[in-house]
């Protein structure tokens, strides 16, 4: 039986003894063509706007796509993980966004053209997905203003680049998206891909089951479908590792390279706070591009959970919080900082968070805000795109 579509969420029919499982209604496509050119608007302004700041640094468009990480996913695209490099060896890098990449490579026969292709095309799938994720979760209005959020948070300009930061989002909100909505298959199959992307991306599927699972009461088999797909997700990216590398699990050994392994949150903290003040000399890793910022998410993060908990009107859904506090929880684990502002943008479900409470001033204090958001976020995002593509060779070292 459908019920009334109200102003907080899609309609839904009781399935499974009762439990509600999110469907599509008569109408319903004609309503998200309407909504999707909003996201399509922002993504088209905000791409436009970070190339003239690319041009205003003096820096070169198509090249600044694939600097640093770029030129490991650049790296996996080419040779795969064959004949690692002793040091920072590509191999710490899940190959998902390079196995996207390569029929697009074999199509094009361009390495320029096919970063274009793929990191613009995910960035897009990325607003997209957030805008509708929000939507199904809190509403229309509220979703508008989470993809201005996301498209006015510094750290976006990641999602140009040949990074993974577009397709992680796009899989895990469109899967979770897709779950809400009753698209089981659709929801599998992106958390599949999802588990190819990042070795985080495994506790996206682990949380929709465990929610899944304490919903429905019982193990169902879209629970098991999931888990399945997270499954032959992993074991894709295990087995190339296993063959080319010689070791399954070669990621995780590497990680230390980048200074990274398991401690308490607050020593990533305090090493984070160290950055401010290197000593001179200290290598310019590409992760120190925003070392203020980096800083400032670890409170945004704690404010959008608290948000995401706490918030009665409107109220969230518990896959928003569970999988916030899941996505963060190895990052402030990581007993390093740097990269901190990535791993934020990754964790989209902040973006409705403040959204939300955006919503509950008035007309004029939002616009105000607003106003104040984008001021400090043009000038944050330009600092963080001049530093980011500074060539290798004209910045080696922190002065």
């Amino acid at each position: 039986m459908l019920e009334a579509r109200n102003s907080t969420g899609p309609a839904q029919k009781q399935v499974n003894g009762g439990q509600p499982d999110t469907v599509l209604v008569t109408g319903s496509r004609d309503r998200f063509i309407a909504g999707i050119r909003f996201p399509i608007l922002v993504f088209a302004i905000w791409r436009l706007a970070h190339i003239v700041m690319v041009r205003v640094a003096g820096r070169r468009i198509l090249e600044s796509a694939y600097l640093w990480d770029g030129e490991n996913y650049l790296q996996i695209l080419r040779n795969g993980y064959w004949n690692p490099r002793p040091s920072f060896p590509v191999h710490a890098f899940f190959p998902g966004l390079a196995w996207l990449a390569e029929p697009v490579q074999f199509i094009t026969d361009s390495q320029a053209i096919t970063v274009a292709i793929v990191a613009n095309g995910t960035a897009l799938a990325a607003f997209i997905t957030v805008w509708g994720v929000s939507r199904a979760w809190v509403g229309e209005a509220i979703a508008r203003r989470s993809v201005l959020l996301f498209a006015l948070f510094p750290s976006s300009l990641f999602l140009w680049a040949f990074y993974s930061e577009g397709l992680f989002i796009a899989l895990s909100a469109g899967a979770v998206w897709a779950d809400r909505r009753g698209r089981h298959v659709i929801a599998a199959v992106c958390l599949g891909a999802l588990c190819t992307t990042r070795s985080v991306g495994v506790l996206v599927p682990l949380a929709l089951i465990l929610l899944r699972v304490v919903r429905m009461r019982r193990v169902d088999r879209w629970a098991l479908a999931y888990a399945e797909a997270a499954v032959a997700g992993v074991m894709a990216v295990l087995v190339t590792m296993e063959i080319q590398v010689g070791n399954p699990f070669a990621f995780m050994g590497v990680q230390k390279d980048w200074g990274r392994s398991i401690s308490w949150p607050w020593v990533s903290v305090w090493q984070g706070i160290e950055n401010l003040t290197p000593q001179r000399g200290t290598v310019m890793v590409p992760a120190l591009i925003a070392r203020e910022f980096d800083l400032v998410c670890v409170g945004l993060v704690i404010g959008a959970i608290g948000i995401l908990v706490l918030s009665r009107k409107p109220r969230f859904p518990p896959e928003a919080w569970v999988l916030a506090i899941a996505l963060m929880a190895l990052p402030f684990c990581s007993s390093v900082l740097p990269s901190f502002n990535r791993f934020t943008l990754a964790t989209w479900m902040i973006f409705p968070a403040y959204a939300a409470m955006l919503g509950r001033t008035s007309r004029r204090i939002r616009g105000v805000l607003l106003g104040v958001v984008a001021l400090a976020s043009i000038a944050v995002s330009y600092s963080m795109v001049e530093n980011f593509t500074v060539p290798y060779g004209l910045r080696n070292f922190i002065g």
